[in-house]
């Protein structure tokens, strides 16, 4: 009899303590839909400051606040599109003059936003993407032309990285920027849709992606601390 009870006992022990961890995952799984509704709604509220202070600070470089946009292809980023004046003479990886003139009074103020106490944790890249247009130059295939427009575009971004870095050769803000920014070309792969032409100037144009961070482990882990007082 008593092997009977100390099997019954061990039975209803090991079915409590299943019972124990599957309340625990319900209440962890609970737990982590909480922290990523939380996250997201952060994470919305951050990008919208992130536009209103990149805005603020922009207008008075010559930056349009139509330019700061949440990006359409990237929910968790913001981009920054930079105007006519700064376009590119076709088959050309240099600035234009006032191009330089807004990159320059542009970026201490972006480095300024994007450094900060409260933002610099959060951000996770900024990446300078250079476009060209659809232009195949003479005498090269088509897929040669989209080759060196790749390479162009490529070229065309690094040029106004290192602009930036010119204009933050002053700043206490240098270090940091350069910790963050990348550049990249896309050459002729991202074209503006229509009504704009294939060819059309504002196809040459420069974009920069600021990317906030994605992750969620810190948010789940202070909720489950937080259940635990």
């Amino acid at each position: 009899m008593s092997t009977l009870d100390d099997s019954g006992n061990g039975h209803g022990a090991g079915a409590a303590f299943t019972d124990l961890m599957a309340s625990l995952l319900v209440v962890f799984v609970l737990l982590f839909v909480v922290a990523l509704n939380k996250r997201v709604g952060t994470q919305d509220q951050q990008l919208e400051d992130l536009i209103r202070a990149l805005r603020g600070d922009l207008q008075s470089a010559g930056l349009d606040a139509a330019s700061v946009t949440r990006d359409s292809r990237d929910k968790n980023a913001v981009v920054v599109v930079f105007p006519d004046s700064l376009l590119f003479d076709v088959g050309s990886e240099a600035m234009r003059p006032e191009g330089v003139r807004i990159v320059s009074a542009a970026t201490p103020r972006i480095a300024s936003v994007l450094c900060s106490d409260s933002l610099e944790r959060r951000i996770e890249t900024v990446v300078v993407e250079g476009h060209t247009d659809a232009r195949v130059p003479k005498g090269e295939s088509p897929e040669e032309g989209r080759a060196s427009n790749l390479r162009l575009s490529q070229r065309r971004s690094m040029n106004v990285v290192t602009q930036s870095m010119v204009a933050l050769a002053q700043s206490p803000d240098r270090d940091c920027y350069l910790t963050l920014v990348s550049a990249t070309g896309r050459g002729r792969e991202n074209l503006l849709p229509a009504p704009v032409d294939s060819l059309d100037a504002r196809q040459r144009r420069v974009i920069l992606k600021i990317r906030l961070r994605t992750d969620v482990a810190d948010d789940v882990a202070a909720a489950v601390e937080g259940s635990r007082k």
